[in-house]
């Protein structure tokens, strides 16, 4: 009898002395796509890195959640089943304000630090500067688009620019407001332009750059944004500082080992993590309300 109890109480401490195998959890991070498979293979080898780095601060496992929608996203997060969300920061400011997250970092997805997104018009166009635009048509490439359609847009609104979602092309555009479609992707949207379907387009000067080939004498960019962060890394408010800090250990110095390296360049070639610079981020917040207010238009 006494020496079961002696067990009994031999195998208390034990389990008492074990606080890794008791508390250790899973690191979800979270993305939206409409390709889950295609995300979860991308992202997989990031998470597991991610996990492996955390292994002293409870993490044991490293998992990816795709959802098909930031309302989705956000009630994945509200339910503590995500703890970091990957995506572009326009994005990520309207699932934080859904949410309590909060920018933790950007990341140089295919070695780009930053971007910004132009509008532009035929050269033998007569608009000069997007408040001619009133009475004429702009492309966007689809309504969750940052560079295509979040940036330039709220940058054009902030400017003065009242915009109108119209159903088509054939659609009657008011003389005193611009009217706007989705085309679907940027191809289209510099195939529009050049064809005159539409008076102008927006998107990314990266993408401009790509698409426009021999193209370019024949169009002029009538407006330049200001520069965004690439990508950027969003923390759930359930996270605590301890692993907080563990996390921005583990993404800051990533690019500092040959294994790090290595997983980085298979996570769509990202050259590393790092804080968003203060001069960015107050430019992000004068993005906060004016993203709310599209996001919840869709």
């Amino acid at each position: 009898m006494k020496l079961r109890c002696l067990l009994l109480q031999l195998s208390m401490c034990i389990s008492l002395l074990a606080p890794n195998s008791a508390i250790a959890r899973t690191l979800v991070i979270g993305t939206i796509s409409d390709e889950p498979v295609k995300e979860i293979r991308t992202f997989l080898p990031f998470v597991k890195y991610l996990a492996k780095q955390l292994e002293t601060s409870g993490i044991d496992d490293g998992k990816v959640v795709i959802a098909r929608d930031i309302d989705h996203m956000a009630s994945l997060i509200r339910k503590g089943e995500v703890d970091l969300f990957v995506d572009s920061p326009l994005v990520a400011l309207a699932i934080n304000e859904k949410t309590g997250c909060r920018l933790l970092a950007r990341r140089w997805k295919k070695g780009i630090a930053e971007y910004h997104s132009v509008v532009f018009v035929r050269q033998d166009s007569d608009i000069a500067s997007v408040h001619d635009l009133d009475g004429r048509i702009v492309a966007f490439e689809e309504s969750f688009s940052s560079s295509g359609h979040l940036l330039p847009r709220i940058t054009m609104e902030q400017m003065g620019v009242s915009l109108t979602h119209l159903p088509n092309l054939q659609s009657d555009v008011p003389t005193e407001r611009s009217g706007f479609v989705f085309s679907g992707d940027d191809e289209n949207t510099m195939e529009w332009v050049l064809r005159d379907r539409v008076d102008a387009g927006a998107m990314s000067m990266a993408n401009f750059k790509k698409r426009v080939a021999t193209n370019r004498a024949d169009l002029k960019i009538i407006l330049e944004t200001a520069d965004i962060p690439r990508h950027s890394v969003s923390l759930s408010p359930a996270i605590s500082e301890q692993l907080l800090s563990a996390i921005e250990v583990a993404l800051f110095t990533m690019h500092d080992s040959e294994e790090g390296q290595s997983v980085l360049e298979s996570f769509e070639k990202t050259t590393k993590f790092d804080p968003i610079p203060s001069a960015m981020m107050a430019q992000l917040e004068l993005f906060q309300i004016p993203v709310i207010g599209l996001v919840d238009e869709n």
